[in-house]
């Protein structure tokens, strides 16, 4: 399973992430990813494996989008 999964970690370091951990729970990941300033913890809608690899580069990009902006608001 660790090689199925490793295309995901792949995608990200194209995206300029690297991913650090990955949390398993019943219904979802989540997925700690350092950018080069922080580390970002993302929940993601279900596990890696049940998304394409497009729709978890979208989602992994929108969420590090949203939680920048979010922190610069404070």
């Amino acid at each position: 399973m660790a090689r199925v999964l490793s295309k995901y970690k792949i995608e990200l370091e194209k995206l300029g992430l690297a991913q650090l951990d990955v949390y398993r729970y019943p219904g979802y990941d989540e997925v700690r990813v350092k950018t080069a300033d922080e580390v970002i913890l993302i929940k993601l809608p279900s596990h890696r494996e049940a998304m394409s690899l497009e729709d978890f580069k979208e989602y992994v990009m929108k969420e590090v989008k949203r939680i920048k902006e979010a922190k610069k608001k404070k």
